[in-house]
């Protein structure tokens, strides 16, 4: 089963109308989950209660969540930690009237160990009858840690082993047991497991689980933004068999419900160290004396079918990602860099946006098509300005370069225009 399923079969469970509350454990039990499943699906659970689809009782029972209302006058929301110790929790799920637009203060004192970006449950509290610029709580549980790695730079007092996290998140080191685990030496970016979480009464404890190498050396800034923000570089194996699949499948022909716009003259203009060309452009002049702007946009969901393996993968991590010294893409090579990109030479599928403008620049009209295109040149922002600057040099230069054979086929007769 796969998360949504085993979320699906946990709430038909919860809602029959003979369901008595229990555990997470023994709901796992009663789904006839295998026990090595078991923690898929106390996940599960939690992601439904952070949603209010279900909700938790008391001493920890999973049961329906009331319509409309908090489950047990709490209400489920994400914590944001402020430097001075006090937060604010975002509801979400069901809210009350109260809680509805603003977000609920935490005070210091009543935060516990809970963290930034934690799914928490909170509890009101009144203040005498004292009118407050807006709503005030307790953390009474942390429902999902939304992490417990983090990276930091480790130094060493007293003969302790202590690591200062990076930002502002802990404003105080958390300790890391003896000096010298896994070889670590004073000022190396490592990254480290919480233990236990600091709050106002408990100093952060933690185990040191990766060492990334000395603060500043180049690469460990690039790799601890990398563990800071769990940025996931390699794909599933069936993700990558997905692709596989799909680069098979595809034979560049152009079906009947695509424009055929490969005899457009197509242009990619991006930097000169662009690792993606995911975008291009043509320029046409009208009969009329209007001119016609195409905008070309690669068909990236062309190869992402829902609820396939590449479709989890671009939901999981929602886009691509530019380091200065690498990318890590939001879908395998073989589809961003292969078959979504719009490389000079290839057939590759589109959405395109045609605009039609006047020789004043005004747009009088504009078109939208699932598309097909063959981009002619791939050229360089430095390119197009050294072109504007001498562009009788680059005409004659273009002259005398033979033009590749597919471009002086003769293009299909457009029906569009």
């Amino acid at each position: 089963m796969d998360e949504r399923e085993i979320e699906r079969a946990v709430v038909a469970w919860v809602r029959r109308p003979n369901y008595r509350p229990v555990k997470p454990r023994v709901l796992a039990q009663q789904l006839n989950v295998p026990k090595s499943a078991w923690a898929e699906v106390k996940k599960a659970i939690k992601r439904l209660v952070a949603r209010g689809e279900i909700a938790y009782g008391s001493n920890h029972l999973v049961q329906a969540a009331l319509p409309g209302k908090p489950s047990s006058n709490r209400i489920i929301g994400v914590f944001r930690r402020a430097e001075g110790g006090f937060g604010f929790v975002r509801p979400r799920g069901a809210a009350t009237s109260e809680t509805e637009v603003r977000d609920i203060f935490i005070p210091e004192d009543k935060a516990g160990d809970a963290s930034t970006g934690d799914v928490v449950a909170v509890r009101l509290v009144r203040h005498g009858g004292r009118p407050l610029p807006g709503p005030r709580g307790e953390i009474v549980e942390i429902i999902e840690r939304q992490t417990r790695r983090f990276v930091g730079t480790y130094f060493e007092y007293r003969g302790t082993g202590q690591v200062q996290i990076d930002g502002p998140l802990f404003t105080k080191p958390v300790s890391v047991g003896d000096p010298g685990a896994h070889g670590v030496q004073v000022n190396d970016k490592v990254v480290v497991e919480m233990i236990r979480f600091p709050s106002q009464w408990q100093r952060g404890e933690g185990v040191i689980v990766e060492v990334l190498g000395p603060r500043g050396k180049p690469g460990v800034d690039t790799l601890s933004i990398i563990r800071e923000f769990n940025l996931r570089e390699e794909f599933a194996e069936d993700a990558l068999e997905n692709a596989r699949q799909q680069a098979a499948a595809f034979d560049a022909s152009i079906p009947p419900d695509r424009l055929d716009a490969t005899g457009e003259t197509t242009i990619t203009i991006d930097p000169e160290d662009a690792r993606d060309f995911d975008d291009a452009v043509s320029l046409v002049r009208l009969d009329n004396g209007h001119w016609r702007l195409g905008v070309h946009i690669a068909d990236v969901a062309h190869f992402v079918r829902p609820r396939s393996p590449l479709d989890r993968e671009a939901r999981d991590r929602a886009t691509s990602v530019y380091l200065p010294d690498r990318v890590i893409p939001m879908l395998p090579e073989l589809i961003s860099n292969g078959l979504a990109s719009l490389q000079p030479g290839k057939v590759r599928y589109t959405k395109t946006a045609f605009m039609e403008f006047t020789a004043e620049g005004l747009r009088v009209g504009s078109q939208l098509f699932r598309s097909a295109i063959r981009s002619r040149q791939r050229l360089t922002y430095e390119q197009v300005d050294a072109y504007f600057q001498s562009p009788g040099r680059w005409r004659r230069e273009a002259r005398s370069v033979p033009a590749p054979a597919w471009t002086r086929s003769s293009p299909r007769k457009n029906p569009y225009w």
